[in-house]
Formats: C-alpha cells, structure tokens, sequence
C-alpha cells in the first residue's frame, strides 16, 4: 500500500510541476532566523514544494522505515502532502501552500531525528573500528613498514564519510525551516561510511581466521596428530569457518544497517518465521 501511495504521489507531483516547469522558488532567509513568511506567489511555492516534498519524503522512505517510526509515519507525511495537493487541484493555492509549507516541516523534523539516529550510530560504530583495527594490527603483529594495509585505507574511507555527513549534520540540524535535502545528504554519508568499515571488518574477520587456523595446523602437527601434507588443506578448512564465525560476530549486530545501506527494509528473521 504504501509503494502504490508513493506511485499516486509521483502523478500528483508531476502534474503540479509540469504545470509550471519554468518558474522558481527561493527561500529568502537563513533557516537559524526561523520559518520564511509566506510571502511570494502561493501557486509557485504549491508548485515547488509538491517537487521537493515528494523527493525528500522517497529518499525518506528507507531510513524511516528501519529507524523510523515506521509505515505510520511514513504514511502521515503521505497523508499530509496528499491533503495539500487536494487543495491545489481545488484551486486554494493559499491553503494548499500552507499545507505544504507544515508537510515541510513535518519532513525536516523527521530527516532531524533520523540524522541524529545516524549520527549517533556511526560515530559509535567508528570509534569500535579504529578499536578493532588496532588491536587486529598488533596481534597479527602488521608492522608499519610493510605499509598501508587494507584494512587501513577502508578506515580511512569510513573516517572521511563520518566527517563529510558529520558536517551536513552539524549545520542543518538545528534549522527551523528548510528543505530536508542536506541532512538526507548527511544520511546517504552515513550509510556509505558504514560500508567502509564493513568491508574492513570483513578483512579483519579473513586475517585472523587464516592466522588461527594456521596456529591450530601447526601445533597438530607438532604434535604427530596431522599429516604434514595435509596441512594446506587442513588450514582452508580450518580458515574458512573461522571466518564465517569471525563475520558473525562481527557483523551480525549490524545487520538491519546493512540492509538500510542497499536501500532495503529489514525485515528480522522472527518476522520471517
């Protein structure tokens, strides 16, 4: 229901829009000092804003839905874009502005929580990187004179997407009225500094399952209890379930934000069953 909700809206939206393609809306005023007047042509900011509000509550959708509130609050900005349209189609381009203009707002205060989420949870998941990477680094005993390792230039990755979305976030959180756009910007840096560090964990998780099994082979045969030609063999076994239970307890926790990265909503294995 809710995708054919949003396939309604996007006809909506591009009706009002195409109806006057070529005119603009500015906003005048900087969004610390507070909500713009309503001033200007009511029609253009109906037309404007139908555009704007459709694009921001769709790149909304995801994010909302896994650390949102959820279909219902997906479906009151619906509700309310679908009521100030209604307005505009019934030619009262006053009101159908300031319906609008509140679906604005409702839209912004939800991209505020859900980048706040986001920043909260990435910045954490940043910290226990750098943790893990280091820690990694001096048991498997990676000097700095073998240079960069990989797992390096993925924190590196993950550290510069934290610092770009933490800057969107820093300077459009406290705004009382704007477009929403800037902090979904902060959101989609989020996501892919998330993706970084997944990937380094994922290395780590290699690493260290190669390293273990290697230790556990050698001291097999060490003790006469395997065949040194089976060792290669032994050690890929061995290796490849490490990783697989590394990656788990690793990642596992982390698995609705991996989900959330691919644009898709979580659905928990006890919702499955």
């Amino acid at each position: 229901m809710r995708n054919g909700m949003l396939l309604i809206m996007s006809c909506v939206m591009s009706v009002i829009v195409s109806t006057a393609y070529a005119q603009s809306y500015k906003f005048d005023y900087h969004p610390s000092y507070g909500p713009a007047p309503m001033g200007g042509n009511p029609k253009s900011i109906a037309q404007q804003l139908s555009y704007e509000n459709f694009r921001s509550i769709k790149l909304l959708n995801t994010a909302v839905m896994n650390f949102g509130g959820g279909e219902a609050e997906i479906d009151k900005l619906v509700d309310q874009y679908a009521e100030a349209s209604a307005l505009y189609f019934q030619n009262k381009m006053l009101e159908s502005a300031k319906a609008f203009k509140e679906n604005q707002a409702a839209i912004l205060n939800t991209a505020k929580q859900l980048s706040q989420k986001y920043n909260q949870d990435t910045n954490a998941l940043l910290k226990d990187s750098i943790n893990m990477n280091v820690r990694a680094k001096l048991k498997l005993k990676l000097k700095q004179s073998e240079g960069r390792s990989a797992t390096d230039k993925l924190l590196d990755q993950g550290q510069a997407g934290v610092l770009k979305a933490n800057d969107y976030y820093e300077r459009f959180k406290d705004a009382k009225s704007a477009s929403a756009m800037d902090l979904i910007s902060s959101i989609y840096y989020y996501r892919g500094a998330k993706d970084s560090m997944f990937q380094m964990m994922r290395i780590i998780a290699d690493y260290q399952s190669k390293s273990q099994a290697e230790a556990e082979v050698n001291e097999l045969i060490a003790k006469k209890q395997l065949q040194r030609s089976r060792k290669e063999e032994t050690i890929q076994e061995k290796a490849e379930q490490k990783r697989k239970d590394l990656e788990a307890k690793y990642l596992d926790k982390y698995a609705r934000d991996m989900i959330d990265n691919k644009n898709l909503v979580y659905v928990s294995k006890e919702k499955e069953k």
